[in-house]
């Protein structure tokens, strides 16, 4: 239960200098809405892609699974507006988006700042009348039943990639073979191939940021052989070890 209405708004000017990446597939706890001022940005969900400019207004939907990427030639800066709930009938679920806003919007999404962003009454006065322009414009999201289960079970296999399948279900509860329907039908590959992308990431970024062989990066993500992680790894990257490490300047 949220402790009162003022913990359920974060209000931050975020400012990262030239490049910022952010990954946030296990979905986070609060919607935002943010104004772009400076650099620009990608944000990848497994359904859907925006490309973000200096100047544009962007929402992101609470518990959406999603990477960004975030660029500039100096600094990268935006305003963003985190929020639990509109507190209003008008308190739907809405999908990642571009958000067309004339001036007097983007005006007031500038105000809730003036005063440093604490949540305060004159602050969320500010914050509702920018959203009681933006709400009529926002494009609901359409999540089948398949797509959320999924969903949900690749936020289990992000947070305990070392576990089986079937714990992973149970996790999800699940039966294990609907789980591979689902999964499959919403997503085209098999909750294994997504496990192996997950280990397959874990095994980069060990590559990566160690000077460890192979052969122990294999078994520290859970491969039964350093030749199964070669494999799995060309497979998902068409790259092997080496080459990564050699195209990163390793």
């Amino acid at each position: 239960m949220r402790k009162n209405l003022l913990s359920d708004f974060v209000f931050l000017n975020i400012k990262f200098d030239r490049y910022h990446y952010t990954d946030n597939r296990v979905g986070v706890e609060l919607n935002y809405i943010a104004y772009m001022l400076k650099g620009r940005a990608k944000i990848v969900s497994d359904a859907k892609c925006i490309d973000v400019e200096a100047g544009d207004v962007f929402f992101i939907p609470k518990n959406l699974g999603y990477q960004s990427y975030w660029y500039g030639e100096d600094d990268v800066e935006f305003l963003s507006c985190g929020f639990y709930s509109l507190h209003t009938v008008e308190d739907m679920d809405f999908e990642l988006q571009l958000v067309s806003c004339d001036d007097a919007t983007k005006q007031e999404i500038v105000n809730v700042f003036k005063n440093g962003g604490t949540a305060d009454c004159e602050v969320l006065s500010h914050f509702y009348r920018a959203m009681s322009m933006i709400i009529p414009k926002l494009a609901c999201r359409n999540e089948s039943k398949e797509t959320a289960v999924a969903n949900k079970i690749k936020a289990c296999i992000e947070k305990n990639p070392y576990k089986s399948l079937r714990e992973i279900a149970k996790l999800a509860n699940v039966n294990e073979a609907y789980m591979y329907e689902v999964f499959r039908t919403a997503t085209g590959i098999t909750p294994n191939d997504y496990k192996q992308k997950v280990l397959c990431e874990k095994g980069i970024g060990l590559l990566l940021t160690t000077d460890k062989k192979v052969e122990e990066i294999a078994s520290l993500t859970n491969f039964s052989s350093a030749s199964y992680f070669r494999k799995v790894l060309k497979k998902h990257t068409g790259s092997t070890p080496r080459e990564i490490r050699k195209n990163r300047g390793f």
